[in-house]
């Protein structure tokens, strides 16, 4: 992974702006970008959107022996990948600290707080079980990818529907979706990693953008620390903690903590209502025969994205009127001032003939000797 350097310039502009209460993008401290669901064709194929930050998420299922220490449970494998795709930091084919990290928080998430219900995975105690594999992809690294990695695992296992297994005897037949209806996966509770950005050890700002999250994390700007972070809240809708991790300097004071499980509480009630909403929007879809596939997510603004400025500041006290130009300011300019435009255009003499344009625009060739061409 190759670094990324901010220079001081960026890193005092945005400590400024944050400190007078604003943000780059125009929100709020507790306030967060859009958050979008999209479904593939297949059960367990979603693409989360979380402002520009967008992640790919898909489940399998295969029939493996289980483990020894628990020989009536299932598997929940989670791999995150992460490539040249979601920035140009990333090297192809190499895992980096990030996709690491992104890895163990998922697996601390969702593994150890028993969301899953691993039993229900069981075909024949310590034979077969059921293994399930989410892969993340990343597609765009726009900032919070912990939040949109954990949105895209959450709703990606939430729809998932393995096939069903019917056992006579030794054997085991696994019927197809023609055959038999599949089984949805039994989730608990939903828990959902939500990520603040700390600046200034008093100041907290949920759902932090790239520039955000750079800035935070490096501890010291000229020698002086500045006590940034990251703080990671899990929680599930019942308003229960599942995950709390830091990363950057440490917490000077408990009441950032409460302050972010009470913001992070309310959030998390919002993001699983709008799973629940998007499964059974996309339930009723496949029952009345709609074709459902990722085209949705294709649309004019992203064929067009590559115009669009890298860095985007909203200003609050301006419109675009107010920044065109008006008519008295191009009065101001004197017509002896401008430049006038060139009578001809250079260029380059050919072996024989040349072309000379005049001022109206008319072109003529002439010839030109050699001897002409010495002089």
């Amino acid at each position: 992974m190759r670094d990324i350097f901010l220079s001081n310039c960026e890193k005092n502009f945005l400590h400024k702006i944050v400190s007078e209460g604003h943000r780059l993008d125009g929100r709020s401290y507790n306030e967060s970008r859009n958050l979008n669901i999209f479904f593939g064709s297949e059960y367990g194929s979603c693409i989360v959107s979380l402002g520009e930050t967008k992640i790919l998420a898909q489940v399998s299922c295969e029939v493996v022996q289980p483990k020894q220490i628990r020989p009536n449970e299932g598997i929940l494998y989670i791999n995150v990948e992460i490539g040249p795709m979601a920035g140009y930091q990333f090297e192809p084919n190499r895992q980096t600290d990030l996709s690491v990290y992104l890895n163990r928080l998922l697996e601390k998430c969702y593994k150890d707080s028993k969301c899953i219900d691993l039993e229900s995975l069981c075909i024949v105690v310590e034979e077969k079980v059921w293994s399930l594999r989410v892969d993340i992809r990343v597609l765009n690294h726009d900032g919070n990818l912990i939040e949109c990695a954990s949105i895209a695992t959450l709703t990606s296992l939430a729809h998932f529907k393995r096939p069903d297994v019917t056992r006579s005897g030794d054997s085991v037949i696994i019927h197809t979706l023609v055959e038999k209806d599949p089984i949805p996966t039994v989730l608990y509770h939903y828990p959902v990693c939500l990520t603040f950005a700390i600046f200034g050890n008093d100041i907290l700002i949920s759902d932090p953008s790239f520039i955000e999250e750079s800035v935070c994390t490096s501890s010291t700007e000229e020698g002086v620390n500045t006590g940034g972070g990251l703080l990671v809240v899990g929680m599930n809708q019942y308003k229960e903690l599942c995950l709390l991790d830091l990363t950057g300097a440490a917490i000077y004071s408990s009441n950032i903590v409460h302050k972010a499980v009470n913001s992070g509480a309310e959030r998390c009630k919002e993001i699983v209502d709008l799973v629940k909403k998007s499964i059974m929007d996309d339930d009723t879809m496949r029952q009345k025969r709609i074709k459902i596939n990722f085209s949705d997510v294709i649309t004019q603004d992203h064929v067009l994205s590559l115009i669009q400025k890298d860095l985007n500041i909203k200003l609050k006290n301006y419109t675009l009127d107010d920044l065109k130009p008006k008519e008295d300011d191009e009065e101001m300019f004197d017509d002896d001032v401008k430049p006038e435009p060139s009578k001809y255009d250079v260029v380059p003499s050919l072996p024989q003939t040349a072309e000379i344009k005049t001022k109206k625009g008319a072109s003529e060739w002439i010839e030109i000797s050699s001897d002409s061409e010495g002089d």
